[in-house]
């Protein structure tokens, strides 16, 4: 589950933008957790709407699927499980940052992304 948001988070860290993954493991209340996911697919569509750059396929329907279950789980969860689910995409979106290199043509690649 978040497969979308994870690979989003772990293709910007790719870029050495781990800003968002950090603000998301490091949110305190679930306002933070939305922005930082907002602000993370914001840098993402103005990083992958050019066609001159090369980014993951993330399908953006199931990203707004996805971000609709987030939003559904914080505000129906006990806000220790809400931290603890942040945290946990947070480690996972680091530990997926490998899976999203720059190949020697200069593009991004997708080694297993998803997995």
């Amino acid at each position: 589950m978040f497969e979308p948001i994870i690979d989003m988070l772990a293709f910007l860290g790719s870029q050495k933008d781990y800003s968002y993954i950090d603000r998301l493991g490091n949110a305190l209340d679930e306002i933070s957790i939305l922005e930082a996911i907002r602000d993370a697919m914001r840098a993402f569509y103005a990083t992958c709407g050019s066609e001159a750059t090369n980014c993951p396929q993330i399908d953006a329907q199931k990203l707004q699927d996805d971000v609709n279950i987030l939003t559904s789980i914080i505000q129906n969860k006990p806000r220790f499980q809400v931290l603890q689910l942040a945290r946990e995409l947070s480690l996972k979106s680091y530990a997926r940052i490998k899976n999203f290199e720059l190949s020697t043509s200069g593009k991004a690649s997708e080694k297993t992304a998803g997995a």
